[in-house]
């Protein structure tokens, strides 16, 4: 009944974005093709981000580690950090790729999956709507610290790059500015709209599998109108073996989302204190431009810890959920085998269903908080030792 498009509609844009941005496979099986398209596509992503993307972080931390100070290392670190972050992100990705595809082709085209109702088919596009509109403007607001540090540095008297990075050659002077201008421009591009639509992939995936929890939900919930106990048992069965097909995706999602995660949370801390820390060198008279730049990454930093962990909480509450619509069957007026079915049921739903980083912690709504407080903590000690 349900359109393979529209499972999966918050996120066609995105992966053919991430296509051109070498994130995302074009297609497993002509990438295997021994052609010179089919060469082209397996080592795209080699050709673009080795000599941008992973070469400007490079020259990023040589700068930090040059400085002479922490006032200059701080306005270098913040990004850096961020930039180790993307990092981590990208070589998981790209050694989870087939694993990725194969998920977001499940998701896609598995039967198993097939909306049954209108009910259902409006829901589902709704969420999916809201989800697609919503990374939308953040994505907008991410590229908008990028240009907005860019433009606020051509106004200034001196020379001055958006985002520092070690520059091999004297820079300012009007000739070569241009050069190292233009190179800070594009790595910043690059690295933010990879960080961004990485980000995107790694909530669509927890996303997906929340609304998949709250889709068989809503069919133990549609049980309570069934009248026949044959009908009733099968239309059970059917939701027994979807739930066990959903905690499946789930351990594939926590694999490929695990790595990312984990790095994002754990570096996050440090991120937000330095970009604190530079915060109170940054004067909005003087530099009106970084300081709103600054502002902004601050903001979207904060939501790119938050949003991991809002979906992978509710994965786990909506798979907790379950245990309340089953009350809602018409459990009372079924026959005792299918009693005992319900009963064995929720002694399987009493098993905490969670996303996991790396096996250290899970990811919630609680992680987010302590990360916040830990960001604090640091930037307090860090405005401490440079006093």
């Amino acid at each position: 009944m349900d359109s393979h498009k529209d499972r999966i509609e918050s996120m066609r844009l995105i992966l053919r974005v991430m296509q051109l941005f070498g994130l995302w496979p074009w297609s497993l099986k002509s990438e295997e093709e021994w052609t010179f398209t089919g060469f082209l596509k397996r080592h795209y992503r080699f050709l673009l981000h080795l000599p941008i993307t992973f070469t400007f972080i490079g020259l990023m931390w040589l700068e930090a580690f040059i400085s002479s100070n922490l006032e200059q290392a701080g306005q270098v670190l913040y990004m850096s950090i961020t930039e180790m972050a993307l990092v981590v992100k990208i070589l998981s990705i790209w050694h989870h790729r087939t694993a990725a595809w194969r998920l977001m082709q499940e998701f896609q085209y598995a039967p198993d999956y097939q909306l049954h109702s209108q009910e259902e088919m409006d829901f589902w596009r709704r969420e999916q709507r809201y989800f697609k509109w919503f990374f939308y403007i953040y994505i907008l607001i991410s590229l908008g610290v990028v240009y907005s540090g860019c433009t606020g540095v051509l106004f200034l008297d001196d020379y001055e790059l958006p985002f520092a990075y070690y520059v091999p050659f004297e820079w300012r002077n009007e000739r070569r500015y241009w050069l190292a201008y233009g190179y800070d421009m594009a790595g910043m591009t690059l690295t933010c709209i990879s960080n961004i639509t990485l980000d995107t992939l790694g909530c669509y995936f927890l996303f997906h599998i929340s609304l998949l929890y709250r889709l068989l939900g809503l069919r133990l919930r549609e049980l309570q109108n069934l009248q026949d106990d044959a009908t009733f048992g099968q239309e059970l069965r059917a939701i027994f073996i979807l739930h066990r097909r959903i905690r499946r995706l789930t351990l594939t999602c926590q694999s490929i989302v695990s790595p990312y995660i984990l790095s994002q949370i754990v570096l996050s801390a440090l991120i937000i204190c330095f970009s604190g820390y530079r915060l109170q060198y940054v004067g909005i008279r003087d530099n009106p431009g970084q300081f709103i730049a600054m502002l902004q990454f601050v903001s979207v930093m904060i939501l790119q810890i938050f949003l991991p962990c809002y979906y992978g909480n509710e994965i786990t509450v909506y798979a907790n959920q379950l245990t309340n619509e089953v009350y809602h069957t018409n459990w009372l007026e079924c026959r005792p085998p299918i009693r005992k079915l319900l009963n064995a049921y929720m002694e399987h739903l009493k098993k905490p269903v969670t996303i996991r980083a790396g096996n250290f912690f899970a990811v919630g709504l609680p992680i987010f908080v302590k990360t916040i407080n830990n960001a604090y903590s640091f930037l307090a000690l860090l405005l401490n030792v440079s006093k």
